[in-house]
């Protein structure tokens, strides 16, 4: 296999977490960019933090 094989497997890894992060973000009614930039610096804090932040989307009763 190919080193450039590897890289995008390293790339794909380190952007799995921001992306869920900014996809839970949007369906937790936040700003998914704003989040997806504090999950590259903070990866696993940064859903912690989320999950723990009220739900601002809007409920539908």
């Amino acid at each position: 296999m190919g080193a450039a094989f590897f890289i995008m497997l390293g790339i794909t890894a380190l952007l799995s977490i921001p992306l869920i992060t900014a996809s839970f973000a949007k369906r937790m009614g936040r700003n998914p960019v704003k989040w997806f930039c504090i999950a590259l610096v903070l990866p696993v804090i940064a859903s912690f933090i989320l999950f723990f932040l009220p739900d601002l989307s809007e409920k539908e009763s």
